[in-house]
């Protein structure tokens, strides 16, 4: 079994290198996208998606520091089912959003989508040493169902503090059903 596996869930780790002088303008990109929902929200199969610039990495070794050639963008990302699938989405759904990220990389193709976005972002791919997913056996839809139906509990306990019992059973079954 592969590492980037745990249960129905998959891990996606690509690291791509910065084209010379454009960091500032994708770190500015990668912000503006803390105003709005995420693009990622539009790929329903991502659990959890990050974009991290990192400008430098000083690993201290036997041979003493080493550095980055150049600043890279890290992008991760927890995801229902097989990553292949996942890429095509995630190319097709999100060529807007991939051409201001990826576009400010070296090598990637232009425009950044589709089959050649699909092979850049899987030379550049990192495999996992360790996953581990927080919901190995749950779908995105089967985590948001559930948040969502703790949050009618919650709201149906708080409503119901001053219900008689014949109240509190027609109001569980009106909310809930049978």
């Amino acid at each position: 079994m592969s590492a980037d596996v745990a249960g129905q869930a998959s891990a996606l780790t690509v690291l791509t290198p910065i084209a010379p002088g454009r960091e500032i303008e994708l770190r500015m990109y990668l912000e503006s996208l803390r105003t709005r929902p995420s693009p990622l929200k539009q790929l329903r199969r991502t659990h959890f998606g990050r974009f991290v610039v990192v400008p430098d990495l000083v690993a201290e070794g036997e041979r003493g520091p080493d550095h980055l050639t150049s600043p890279q963008l890290l992008f991760t990302a927890c995801l229902d089912g097989d990553l292949d699938s996942y890429l095509d989405e995630l190319c097709d759904a999100l060529a807007p959003e991939a051409q201001e990220i990826w576009g400010r990389c070296e090598g990637c193709p232009e425009p950044a989508q589709g089959a050649a976005l699909k092979a850049y972002l899987a030379d550049h791919r990192i495999r996992t040493g360790f996953f581990v997913a927080a919901y190995p056996g749950a779908t995105v839809s089967e985590v948001t169902d559930a948040v969502d139906q703790r949050e009618r509990l919650i709201a149906f306990a708080q409503d119901a503090q001053d219900m008689d019992p014949k109240t509190l059973q027609r109001e569980f079954h009106r909310r809930f059903g049978n």
